[in-house]
């Protein structure tokens, strides 16, 4: 069987949580702290309240994703969670990019109920990728930790009931301190819970300490209304999924698509966030709506997103809006549209493509 990602990590918690118990005995306290934790995944995408590690958005009462161990006691009859952590490998397992932010809203749960949530993983990864001067020839890159990730967890912690941690697996101590600690906090044992948190919060700021929101050709700087005036209201994102991204099985992204909103919904200055969909029909959104994926669900239910698609768009170019809707089942990944996505973000911010009102 393979030593998988998942497994690691978990065997890592294990073996924290004996840690903690150890430094309990040596404080003399009395253990009452529970690692909740399973070798199966399929238990972990029960919800709390019934025994997994799943813990819904209260404010759209939805469900976010599943973590892998979380902390707790027992108290007056009722299972408090503490610490509750999800954990990935994943910037050592070729996630140089986009691909982290499946693991976003994980943690996210947690903190907005009020409990810490952790996303435990490298801050700098080592990844072998395969180069193209011989078949079999591999090098070592380095992948780091989404800087936006960071930003979009310090702003959860300034807004929400909880925390968003993000802890580096190679740091195992941190998350050992912060469990016992909040555990001693809990009990009213005297702690240092406070510190470690201020501990935590400072490493975190000083990894993007210096970084600017950051470039991408999706972001949209300016959004022009119907009328022609730029909406103060609204922040925009392109996003290039076609239908069959979002429903094939071989293709479907709704995991990463639900991390890159929920990271903008944090990052932005402005009221709301405009979806949009410049693949995607309004006879595709219909579909989407029936299928009730999670995470599309999610999107439409959250009063900081507004969903958009093609046809709430207006156009000044007809030559632009015509190959925008020739390449609804184009593969990008196979036939690449950078310089295409590119003009078209220059155009929404000149008002040459417009939002419907």
């Amino acid at each position: 069987m393979a030593y998988t990602s998942d497994l690691r990590v978990k065997n890592l918690i294990k073996s924290i949580h004996l840690d903690v118990i150890e430094d309990l005995t040596k404080l003399g306290v009395e253990n009452n702290l529970h690692l909740r934790i399973f070798d199966e995944s399929k238990e972990d995408s029960l919800p709390w309240e019934k025994g997994g590690l799943t813990f819904k958005d209260t404010r759209v009462d939805l469900t976010l994703g599943s973590n892998d161990a979380g902390w707790y006691i027992e108290k007056e009859g009722k299972i408090v969670p503490l610490v509750i952590v999800e954990g990935t490998f994943g910037t050592e397992r070729g996630q140089f990019g986009d691909g982290q932010l499946n693991r976003f809203s994980h943690a996210l749960g947690p903190a907005i109920n009020g409990c810490i949530g952790v996303l435990f993983c490298p801050f700098k990864g080592e990844s072998f990728v395969k180069t193209p001067e011989e078949d079999f020839h591999f090098k070592i890159q380095y992948a780091h930790l989404r800087k936006d990730i960071v930003k979009a967890a310090l702003k959860i912690t300034k807004v929400e009931k909880g925390f968003y941690f993000t802890i580096d697996t190679y740091n195992p101590e941190i998350l050992k301190d912060l469990v016992l600690n909040s555990y001693l906090e809990n009990i009213g044992e005297k702690n240092t819970l406070n510190e470690i948190k201020t501990k935590i919060i400072t490493k975190m700021e000083k990894f993007v300490e210096g970084t600017k929101r950051g470039y991408s050709n999706q972001i949209l700087e300016k959004v022009y209304l119907e009328n022609g005036t730029i909406s103060e209201k609204y922040t925009g994102r392109m996003f290039t999924h076609n239908i069959a991204a979002l429903t094939t099985s071989q293709k479907r992204d709704g995991h990463g698509l639900l991390g890159k909103n929920l990271i903008e919904t944090y990052l932005i200055e402005t009221e709301m966030l405009l979806c949009i969909f410049i693949r995607l029909s309004k006879e595709n959104i219909d579909l989407l709506k029936t299928r009730r994926s999670k995470e599309f669900t999610y999107l439409l239910n959250n009063p900081m997103i507004k969903v958009l698609c093609f046809d709430d768009l207006l156009f000044d170019d007809a030559d632009i809006k015509e190959k925008l809707s020739s390449l609804r089942e184009e593969n990008l990944l196979m036939n690449s549209q950078k310089s295409f996505i590119k003009e078209l973000k220059q155009l929404f911010e000149e008002g040459k493509i417009r939002i419907k009102e």
